[in-house]
């Protein structure tokens, strides 16, 4: 197992709050897997190519794989937010979804778009993975190219 040390080697460091986390609580996240090295908006910048990939290698695969959950394929989503403005948690959770508005990276996000792609920042807020919720599914069934997958 990594320390946490050796996992803050490859991520930025910058503690920009994209993921609305330091960067010192997303290696944490990541040492739990409760988080992947894709969950970092910064990891996805061409200045650090290869250290998704080399953090997959040093953190290694987790015990057991959740039962529920989403991936983006990055292919096919051309960042449109519709995913965004549709979800569930953010119409109830934060206020800039209410009013029509992104919700801010402060704030408390499933999704947001980087890079003109949509990434997931923490999927563990979404309802989906709530056991008592209804199966949402608002954001794959209003994705125009079907770049959300749910599980």
């Amino acid at each position: 197992m990594p320390t946490l040390e050796e996992v803050k080697e490859f991520l930025p460091n910058l503690d920009c709050g994209q993921c609305g986390l330091t960067c010192t609580e997303f290696a944490g996240f990541l040492l739990t897997f409760e988080l992947a090295p894709e969950d970092c908006p910064v990891l996805h910048e061409p200045d650090y190519a290869g250290f998704i990939e080399a953090l997959h290698e040093l953190l290694g695969q987790p015990a057991a794989e959740p039962a529920r959950g989403m991936q983006i394929d990055s292919e096919k989503c051309i960042g449109c937010g519709i995913c965004v403005a549709t979800c569930e948690y953010h119409m109830g959770n934060c206020t800039e979804a209410r009013l029509g508005k992104g919700p801010r990276s402060s704030e408390m996000i499933i999704f947001h778009i980087v890079n003109g792609n949509a990434v997931v920042v923490h999927q563990e807020r979404c309802v989906r993975l709530v056991q008592a919720a209804e199966q949402c599914s608002k954001c794959a069934e209003h994705c125009p190219t079907k770049a959300i997958m749910l599980f």
